[in-house]
């Protein structure tokens, strides 16, 4: 299996001033977790719309299936959640740095 960097975040090095590597980073990190989980709503709005349109039991009139489809999307939302969370982190990264290690900043 090879191994695939992030290069987004593989180029940034932690040398010379750690506050501005430590800052891009952090803004790095928030716009790929921003882009992720728009790609996440969209995955999960066009599978559930795909899965909906299965057919399913005839007494139902497919209504199983509709069911079905957002039970499996609800987990890809759930990984949008994730990604807003990531981004949300990435901000308080270089912040956090800050606050502990540049009291007077």
């Amino acid at each position: 299996m090879s191994r695939r960097n992030i290069t987004e975040l593989s180029t940034i090095e932690f040398t010379g001033s750690l506050g501005a590597a430590f800052h891009a980073y952090g803004k790095q990190l928030t716009g790929l977790a921003e882009r992720w989980g728009t790609e996440l709503e969209i995955a999960a709005v066009d599978a559930e719309a795909a899965m909906s349109s299965m057919k399913g039991h005839a007494l139902l009139f497919g209504l199983d299936s509709k069911v079905r489809a957002r039970r499996v999307a609800k987990r890809l939302k759930r990984a949008q959640v994730l990604a807003a969370a990531l981004a949300e982190q990435g901000e308080n990264f270089h912040r956090t740095y800050r606050k502990h290690f540049i009291p007077n900043a």
